[in-house]
């Protein structure tokens, strides 16, 4: 079955088994244990967030426009008059072009973060604090490396919520399990206490699940061995 079909046979299990008067059954680890990992699973196949997207969308031109300040700056100064100005501009300018200006063309997303930090941790070191003091660009390279934080942690916040969204092959047996479990539980509860609203409980559970069953593609259903072979052994006579 599809895992939303999954989903919705769980939902309905539980729904069915928490109508019922099997109060055992409601307190029984195996149910507690199919109730969470239906919230789980649930979780797990939501679609995807636009919003989020494009909130991160929003923190990646963020970043983009914070190096674009810095890298027009820097440039404009190296045409100061003041040859020291124009010394320290041409010394940052040549970390910030290290990969050919502003563009980063034919390169993945992922792949301008480490440019960037490249970059930030660059400039960051010892032998360029005088030059950057000296430009007065501190705050420009502050805001582009903050940026740049800020994009890896929604970046990676939501790649955490995403890996959830996906289920595993673990987590699909794992449901699949616990349908199982709680269908036997059921069955075992019955024939212990083989009342009429039990056995109706036994009988409602194996119902959902038949309801929304859905054939693997290519099934086709079996021939009657018993039958095949008693034509067979007729057809031989």
């Amino acid at each position: 079955m599809r895992n939303e079909d999954v989903a919705t046979v769980g939902k309905r299990v539980i729904e069915t088994i928490e109508k019922s008067v099997a109060e055992d059954i409601k307190m029984s680890l195996l149910f507690t244990q199919l109730k969470e990992t239906m919230i789980r699973f649930s979780k797990s196949i939501e679609p995807d967030n636009k919003e989020e997207r494009e909130a991160l969308d929003e923190l990646f031109n963020n970043r983009k426009h914070q190096f674009k300040n810095l890298f027009y700056v820097v440039s404009g100064l190296k045409g100061s008059k003041d040859p020291a100005v124009k010394a320290a501009a041409t010394s940052v300018f040549y970390v910030l072009n290290l990969y050919g200006g502003l563009g980063f063309k034919d390169l993945t997303k992922n792949a301008h973060t480490q440019r960037y930090l490249t970059i930030i941790t660059t400039l960051k070191q010892a032998e360029y604090t005088e030059a950057i003091a000296k430009l007065n660009v501190d705050s420009f390279l502050s805001e582009l490396e903050e940026a740049n934080s800020a994009y890896e942690a929604k970046y990676q916040n939501l790649g955490n919520r995403q890996s959830m969204r996906t289920p595993s092959r673990e987590m699909r047996s794992e449901i699949d399990n616990a349908l199982k479990e709680i269908t036997d539980e059921v069955k075992l509860f019955a024939r212990k206490y083989p009342t009429e609203a039990n056995q109706e409980l036994i009988r409602n559970v194996e119902q959902r699940i038949l309801e929304i069953y859905v054939p693997a593609p290519g099934y086709t259903k079996k021939e009657n061995t018993s039958s095949a072979t008693k034509i067979q052994n007729s057809a031989t006579g």
